[in-house]
């Protein structure tokens, strides 16, 4: 399995979700015992959709380590087709009936280790760079026009990302619509992840600029334009879409050569707001993306609402650490611990249990832990 560069607490929710019940050496390296309730229509359905979740909560314990996985909706369609690949056996353990639904207790052992090899085989897998490469495409208008051709918004953008020492990908890398706010379209979104992922680069930098005439005036011998631009930037992740940072700015700037006036009011606006969200950015993609971490928890069994209010409540609760999101994935979020400068660190992980043990929603039972430095814990009603 991946190496795991941190102490590690697991937090294991309710019933509705697969939980590790155990370990054992098998063919692929590893199998791992879940137990897991379900209900469903059938046996059948609910069968197929206990073991395609226990497989993809498996998945999700990858990001504890210094690696992530790419091309999400790949995977998705990937594990669908072909998670039955990776269990080595499944049993019902109890079963009954109510209103036309059948609800069972299942027992799932997945080969972890034969999954790991085949994601990797795959090329699922990638270290992300602690300087990512961004893409940028912009959706612009002038005087209410979309601009044909390379918006000179994104060359401002270019720029600016030049001057604050990040990495970008100059090349046009989806081409289907370079004139376009991808928070706008889905459909474009992923593709234009798709072919991030391709190209090499870790961060989507999207948005819309739009320059207006503000005014004319004649100054000395030369009638000038001015142009106001208004600018959105979103920084958005591209292994799973997940929105980073966002800001907007209004600027004007005026020019005897209305060509000149237009860059000049793009690159005003753009400026600001990458001057703004940049360095924000730049520390949390450190601190999301690295494991090199003082503890990293591992919270089973939450949807996207339930994560949040446990990040919420770990920053809350624990004076002196910060919290970053590393990823969530099926029902698995992994989260990165922080301890600030000249705060105490000595019981931080008691301090991180006792958290997740007082929270009352949802409210934690700590069990003993397979591993050397987890904590596991279950969701009691």
């Amino acid at each position: 399995m991946l190496k795991r560069m941190a102490p590690v607490i697991v937090a294991f929710f309710a019933c509705a979700t697969a939980w590790p019940a155990g370990e054992t050496a098998g063919k692929g390296g590893q199998l791992r015992t879940y137990e897991l309730d379900i209900f469903g229509p059938s046996i059948e359905a609910a069968m197929k959709q206990a073991g395609l979740h226990t497989v993809r909560s498996a998945v999700g314990e990858f990001y504890c380590s210094d690696e992530m996985l790419l091309a999400r909706s790949l995977l998705d369609l990937y594990l669908e087709r072909y998670y039955q690949r990776f269990i080595a056996s499944q049993k019902i353990l109890s079963r009954r009936e109510s209103q036309g639904m059948v609800y069972l207790r299942t027992s799932f052992v997945v080969d972890v280790g034969a999954l790991e090899d085949d994601l990797r085989q795959k090329r699922f897998f990638y270290k992300p760079r602690r300087r990512p490469f961004v893409y940028v495409t912009v959706a612009e208008t002038v005087d209410g026009t979309p601009t044909a051709g390379e918006p000179i918004s994104r060359q401002a953008v270019h720029t600016t990302l030049s001057r604050l020492l990040m990495r970008f990908e100059p090349r046009v890398i989806y081409s289907k619509a370079p004139n376009i706010d991808l928070t706008q379209d889905i459909q474009h979104l992923e593709g234009a992840r798709e072919a991030a992922q391709r190209a090499g680069a870790e961060v989507l930098l999207t948005g819309h600029v739009d320059l207006n005439v503000a005014r004319e005036k004649k100054i000395h011998f030369d009638q000038y334009t001015f142009y106001n631009a208004r600018a959105r930037l979103v920084l958005i992740r591209v292994d799973d879409g997940q929105v980073l940072e966002s800001g907007t700015y209004e600027a004007s700037a005026g020019n005897a050569d209305r060509q000149a006036a237009r860059q000049e009011a793009a690159s005003r606006a753009t400026s600001k707001i990458l001057e703004d969200v940049m360095p924000r950015f730049a520390v949390q993609w450190e601190r999301t993306m690295t494991d090199n971490v003082e503890l990293q928890v591992v919270v089973v069994g939450v949807s996207t609402a339930e994560a949040a209010i446990v990040q919420e409540r770990l920053e809350t609760r624990l004076k002196g650490v910060e919290v970053s999101r590393r990823s969530l994935f099926e029902d698995v979020a992994v989260f990165n611990l922080y301890y600030l400068p000249d705060q105490l660190r000595p019981g931080e992980s008691k301090r991180v249990e006792q958290v997740l043990r007082d929270m009352v929603s949802p409210r934690f039972k700590i069990v003993p832990a397979e591993k050397e430095k987890q904590i596991c814990a279950k969701r009691v009603s």
